[in-house]
């Protein structure tokens, strides 16, 4: 998060005004659910075994009989599919509900997924001004 971002999200909650100058739980509360996406490559293997054979099979099915899919199909033949890739997680969310539950494609999207903490230094940076008061 920038430093505007940091200073727009404790103005905008009351919870995390309450929590100003504390900036260690600032840090921990703005780190809260956020994450990001990074390089994760799958293939055939890695959707049946997170998606189980019984739903795996017809997703795959699905993806090698369509003339949409044809260029995904090599991807997952070589195990390079990324699911850090935003259109490739839209494909996914797009399967649902017609071949996959939310759950099951929020497993898959989740392979990809760490962790994004807000810093400490960043929050501090954000809310103090140069002479140490307090900026927000």
């Amino acid at each position: 998060m920038t430093a505007e971002e940091i200073r727009a999200a404790i103005a905008a909650d009351p919870a995390l005004q309450a929590l100003v100058p504390d900036t260690q739980a600032l840090a921990a509360a703005l780190s809260a659910g956020r994450v990001r996406y990074v390089e994760t490559n799958v293939g055939v293997g890695t959707i049946i075994e997170v998606l189980g054979l019984a739903t795996a099979n017809p997703v795959l099915d699905a993806i090698y009989a369509s003339p949409d899919y044809r260029h995904v199909k090599p991807l997952l033949d070589q195990g390079r599919l990324r699911l850090d890739s935003e259109f490739v997680r839209g494909a996914l969310q797009a399967m649902v509900p017609a071949l996959l539950t939310q759950e099951q494609c929020d497993a898959l999207i989740t392979r990809s997924a760490a962790p994004d903490p807000v810093g400490e230094y960043d929050v501090r940076m954000a809310i103090y001004n140069d002479d140490g008061s307090l900026r927000v």
